[in-house]
């Protein structure tokens, strides 16, 4: 084993007690400190005890709803302390959670809930009926007096490493999503990483910002429960906000934050009081291209990982930019995690000579189950590593390379799974939608952009020339995420070919930046000097021909970094501040140069004599 290989294998991971869990370490915590501040929301704060009594009451109503341990439940609440009571009642009741957001499409939702055949859905009326589920099991909100945790967790089930956790769902290249079946091995190994690797103790403060159908959101949840530190749940739409997240961040002394990889480049480019409580800013999602400069009063952290592997596998502090180091370096992602084996392979599956590109073959405990009912995909992608069983090794479809300091650095993909937004989404599962359309005959879906801000386009060719395609963005807003929405959908007679009779991509890509989408209809044009300057730099911004002055911003695709982006060139050309809340509000040209020009007028009003003479000899 070479220097570089050593780099790729980690320490190996502390032993658990044979009926070791989260609910028991939760339990112990709940014993020790049950008037410790637990989860707090803008709703409601929950000590220790009161979550734990909550946990144990949902637990008994699954129970008496005829759930045992070993069962999937269903949990569909909002970001929340609903949500962790569920997630904890769940794992109390001796079965796995399916993670899912009610956020998402309610095809989606169902699709997931008849997939994993789950025992009991836990959720909220307004959900459930959505879901055509008739009885559902509300997270409970009677709060008794603290228990004895262990004595009665005890008595319910034994939990095994090689149970399942909890099942999340991603894209699939199929035209469905797939469940991901994770096991309390790999979350135990995950829990006990992260509390050791970043120091963790009851006097954290950490948050809860992923979507609840998100593995991140495992990630938060566990290890600072676990270790007695107390979990804020982010409000609604501050995740969409640097300036308003960082604020809030620092009032309510957060010591220990998670936040997707396009707001982490937000929030270090933020100036932020020297007397932050922040400590450690971790990040992971997709590709990360800066560093933080100096002086920030926490460490960046870059992660890598997948819900096939517990979330994380490879982390590693970011440096700040010093003068040694070149500012187009990317950082790297960073080493294997503890428990965690790395092995870099060519195509033949051999290892490949240090510093080549290869496929990342990730092994060891964080490795999950597979796919849920799915089990040709699953042998396809996960294997029995050497003669253990319970030796489980996962190809990621991910290309990489070795630095000479021992560091995993990203290249590209081998597939057709890209990342938008810090999601993972497979283009087939998109195209596949489509093609279940009656007017869609076939789609190809691509990838367009810089890595830096890429977007998906559709293609697609027509059933029969009667066929009315104008419905198919809000069709697929009733089966897919947002992220996974195409900012456009083109239709051709047929889709242009290679020399060699494949699919030309090339020329797809010509073809998304000079035609307008076919749900997009007729476009206004800009009646004003201001709404023809902001509709240039709108479609600047989309990477669109042209943009209708009644177009809604975040319909097109915009999101709250491009948001961000469009802002500060407005302030460049108009010298007025507009807020991101203030974009959400004013989404289309016409409302955005209404707004610009109201700001103009206020801070005209507002300027002295003088002021008013320096601004015109500045012009």
């Amino acid at each position: 084993m070479n220097h570089i290989q050593r780099h790729l294998h980690s320490h190996l991971p502390d032993e658990h007690l044979p009926d070791d869990s989260v609910v028991r370490q939760i339990a112990r915590v709940v014993e020790s400190a049950p008037r410790s501040l637990a989860v707090s929301s803008v709703e409601e704060e929950l000590d220790y005890g009161q979550l734990h009594s909550r946990a144990i009451a949902l637990a008994d109503d699954l129970k008496s709803a005829g759930v045992v341990p070993g069962d999937l439940v269903a949990l569909c609440v909002p970001r929340s302390t609903d949500c962790v009571v569920g997630a904890l009642g769940i794992l109390s009741a001796g079965a796995g959670y399916v993670a899912l957001d009610p956020r998402q499409p309610d095809a989606r939702l169902r699709f997931a809930v008849q997939d994993s055949s789950t025992r009991a859905l836990v959720a909220f009326p307004d959900v459930a009926a959505r879901l055509d589920w008739v009885d559902p099991i509300e997270p409970p909100h009677t709060v008794g007096a603290p228990v004895d945790g262990e004595a009665v967790i005890a008595e319910k089930f034994s939990t095994r490493p090689t149970d399942a956790a909890y099942v999340v769902y991603t894209s699939g290249s199929t035209g469905e999503p797939k469940g991901v079946v994770a096991e309390h091995g790999g979350l135990l190994n995950l829990i006990d990483w992260h509390k050791r690797s970043f120091e963790l103790t009851s006097n954290d403060r950490c948050t809860l910002i992923a979507s609840p159908g998100f593995d991140a959101a495992v990630w938060e949840l566990w290890p600072a429960l676990t270790a007695g530190a107390s979990l804020h749940v982010v409000p609604s739409g501050l995740e969409n906000d640097p300036v308003r997240l960082r604020d809030w961040l620092v009032s309510e002394r957060v010591s220990v934050c998670f936040v997707p990889t396009p707001l982490a480049e937000s929030l270090i480019a933020m100036t932020w009081p020297e007397n932050t409580a922040l400590r450690i800013l971790l990040t992971g999602g997709d590709v990360l291209y800066h560093r933080p400069p100096p002086g920030l009063p926490f460490t960046l952290v870059n992660n890598y990982g997948l819900s096939e592997a517990s979330v994380v596998s490879v982390s590693g502090v970011v440096d700040p930019l010093a003068g040694d180091t070149p500012a187009d370096a990317l950082p790297a992602l960073g080493r294997a995690i503890d428990g965690v084996d790395l092995e870099v392979v060519g195509e033949d599956g051999s290892p490949v000579r240090a510093g080549e590109v290869g496929e990342l073959v990730i092994r060891g405990v964080s490795v999950a189950r597979g796919y849920l009912g799915l089990p040709e995909l699953t042998a396809q992608k996960f294997s029995q590593h050497g003669n253990d069983p319970a030796q489980r090794e996962y190809r990621t479809g991910d290309l990489v390379r070795v630095n000479r300091f021992g560091d995993v650095e990203f290249s590209s993909r081998r597939d057709d799974q890209v990342q938008i937004r810090g999601n993972r989404v497979e283009v087939g599962e998109i195209a596949g939608v489509l093609d279940r359309h009656p007017a869609v005959q076939a789609s190809v879906v691509i990838v367009r952009g810089d890595r830096q801000n890429p977007s998906l386009a559709a293609f697609v060719v027509r059933d029969d020339k009667t066929a009315d395609l104008s419905g198919l963005q809000t069709y697929l807003s009733a089966h897919l995420p947002d992220h996974m929405l195409p900012r456009s959908i083109i239709e051709l007679d047929e889709f242009p070919t290679t020399a060699h009779g494949k699919i030309d991509r090339a020329a797809l890509e010509r073809a998304a930046h000079s035609t307008i989408s076919v749900d997009r209809g007729s476009l206004i044009a800009p009646r004003n000097e201001v709404e023809a300057a902001l509709a240039e730099i709108v479609a600047i911004r989309l990477d669109l021909p042209a943009v209708g002055i009644d177009e809604n911003f975040f319909v097109l695709g915009g999101h709250s970094m491009l948001g961000a982006q469009l802002i500060i060139r407005i302030a460049e050309m108009y010298g007025v501040e507009m807020t991101l809340l203030e974009l959400f509000d004013n989404p289309t040209v016409r409302d955005m140069a209404a707004k610009v020009e109201q700001l103009v007028v206020e801070q005209i009003s507002g300027m002295s004599d003088q002021e008013l003479l320096d601004a015109g000899r500045s012009e």
